[in-house]
């Protein structure tokens, strides 16, 4: 380049950026440079022009340039080896070469990031290529199994289950109670599964019991919207500073530590001693408090008498006795629909569901009535080790989801004969179920498997949306999922660490090491607010702080088995731990815990007045 003055014309070198004392050419691509060096430069590329690699270069094309003022300098004398003119000579050469490499070595980053950008370009197209190509094959799966369950080559046997449907007697059960705990028989009138009660019209047209219908699918989903945002809700008030957290801490320390305020035998006196399951019963999130029952708080727990109690802990009355099962009641659960009836699951060990309603003890009904039961989609041998009365489940019409040790996730529902398994999800890798727990928000259930997965199942799709590997492989005998959605509590018989997944990464977050005096860990329960875990083993029930894993702010007293010598219980199965009241915070911090366990008749409560 050139630029004017008014005594002198100075040039820019193209490739140095300095000014050529006497040397300057032009190119015939239009730049100027110092001779000597471009001359350098073609002998090093092979004569290539390096402003434009496409053509040759050579000297004979080079125009020399002469400043029209300046006059032409005398060349200096060769310098002698050791003068300083030759020391200045050697430095300048030195310092041309630099130059030259630095142009090289900037052209050549500007040739590395172009291209970098094609191949991040082309590496995002491989990306997109893939995902439709995934997305493509789970379709191909999806029809290919749409295809097989509607009577293609190879049908699964398991979609057409055995079960056991309940014969009405064609009349009502207008018996009332003659006194309070009210019992009903519900013993099936066959031992035998017998085949549901599918009018043979429309055999032809069976029901696909590998997708949830849409109409229950539609009820799920408008629960889940309110159900999610009484979790944000619940997140929300779990934000606390640290002066609330220290106060809370002690406020639970001294409810709750030391011996148990209250114990209650539920159950037949004549009975095998143990408590295997219970559960507190929750209320509708259709339903507001003063159409719950008001305060009253209630739990539901079975045993080895193959009966189901509803137990009233505010006034400390027994709601109703459930009996009839053909096997130890191994799981239960419950749900307040109204301000007149509660809704009870019960899952016994000889694979059958069963549905009951109880009358809330101040409403007008006055008569308990099993709704229906059903085996399990997997038929004989198959036991649950899940029953939950799912969230959407109104007065009129009910959903279970029942997990299966067969590895299957079984949704029944109510109907006016009875109880009717409408989906039965069976898992594809050969998993066996020992576990299983339900989201908040309804559409998402835990199942833990006799491999140490903990499987997590998207209802909403009725595909498994994760897996998780925990516990060397030893089978998961507990889930216990936090009531504001995030994480999710699991512990093995064989493995003492309790493992502390993440919901929102799909990851392990923390384990807990549970102090010796606990035992083995066979319960898990998270409070009502999710800040707080207790975990119950052979020993002991402790509570812990959430994100603090190894803080214990509480210890239950030891449990007592109440044998010695020969006829003494080693390690009795904790039947269960639940958390009552609203949660610290809420409700003037009112809250307790209840546990039970196999081996002993009675339930302890702490932290009730």
């Amino acid at each position: 380049m050139a630029s004017n003055s008014n005594a002198s014309q100075t040039f820019t070198c193209a490739l140095t950026g300095l000014t050529p004392l006497t040397d300057a050419v032009v190119t015939p691509s239009g730049y100027i440079c110092s001779r000597k060096l471009l001359l350098t430069k073609l002998s090093e590329n092979g004569g290539m022009d390096p402003f434009d690699t496409s053509r040759t270069l050579d000297e004979s094309t080079l125009v020399d340039l002469t400043s029209s003022s300046a006059a032409a300098a005398a060349p200096p004398r060769p310098p002698t080896a050791t003068s300083l003119p030759s020391l200045l000579t050697q430095i300048s050469s030195e310092f041309d070469t630099v130059l030259l490499e630095l142009y090289d070595t900037r052209k050549a980053l500007e040739e590395t990031r172009r291209e970098l950008s094609s191949a991040l370009y082309q590496n995002d197209a491989a990306v997109r290529v893939v995902a439709r190509l995934v997305r493509e094959r789970d379709e191909a799966r999806a029809a290919l199994e749409e295809f097989l369950a509607k009577g293609g080559p190879a049908v699964v046997t398991a979609t057409t289950p055995p079960a056991t449907n309940e014969e009405q007697d064609g009349t009502k059960r207008n018996e009332k109670r003659a006194a309070s705990p009210v019992q009903v028989d519900a013993t099936p009138s066959s031992k035998k599964p017998r085949s549901s009660n599918i009018d043979t019209a429309t055999s032809e047209n069976e029901e696909d019991l590998s997708k949830i219908p849409q109409e229950t699918l539609n009820t799920m989903t408008s629960t889940w919207q309110i159900l999610s945002s009484n979790r944000r809700t619940i997140a929300k008030k779990s934000k606390r500073s640290k002066e609330q957290i220290d106060h809370q801490n002690q406020v639970l320390e001294d409810k709750l530590s030391g011996e148990e305020t209250k114990k209650v035998n539920l159950g037949k006196s004549t009975a095998k001693a143990g408590v295997l399951c219970v559960a507190k019963i929750g209320t509708s999130c259709h339903l507001n408090d003063s159409a719950a029952g008001g305060d009253d708080e209630y739990i539901v727990s079975g045993g080895h008498d193959k009966q189901a109690i509803v137990y009233n802990v505010t006034s400390g009355q027994i709601v109703a006795t459930l009996s009839g099962a053909g096997g130890d009641v191994i799981a239960v659960s419950g749900m307040i629909v109204s301000d007149k009836v509660m809704l009870v699951g019960t899952g016994s060990a000889d694979g059958v569901v069963r549905l009951y309603s109880v009358p809330i003890a101040s409403g007008g009904d006055d008569e308990v009535q099993l709704l229906g039961s059903e085996q399990l989609g997997g038929g004989g041998g198959v036991v649950p080790v899940s029953v939950i009365v799912h969230f959407s489940s109104t007065a009129e019409g009910a959903t279970i989801i029942a997990g299966g040790s067969d590895g299957s996730v079984n949704v029944f529902k109510s109907v006016e004969s009875g109880l009717k398994l409408i989906t039965y999800l069976k898992s594809v890798d050969g998993n066996e179920f020992t576990s299983g727990c339900i989201h908040p928000d309804g559409l998402i259930y835990a199942a833990g498997t006799t491999s140490g997965k903990l499987l997590i199942y998207d209802l909403k799709t009725q595909a498994v949306a994760g897996t998780l590997q925990g516990h060397d492989g030893n089978p998961i005998n507990c889930i216990s999922v936090s009531d504001n959605g995030y994480h999710v509590a699991t512990s093995s018989s064989e493995d003492s660490p309790i493992h502390i997944w993440d919901l929102r990464k799909l990851k392990l977050s923390a384990t807990i090491t549970p102090p010796s005096d606990v035992g083995t860990v066979t319960s898990l329960a998270f409070d009502p607010m999710g800040l707080y875990l207790a975990y119950s083993g052979a020993e002991a029930t402790k509570v812990c702080v959430v994100k603090d894993w190894d803080r214990v702010v509480s210890t239950l007293s030891k449990t007592k088995t109440g044998k010695k010598g020969k006829n003494a219980l080693v390690a009795p199965t904790c039947g269960g731990v639940i958390w009552g009241g609203k949660g610290l915070g809420e409700d003037g911090d009112k809250v307790w815990i209840a546990a039970g366990c196999d081996g002993e008749k009675p339930i302890r409560f702490w932290g009730l007045n």
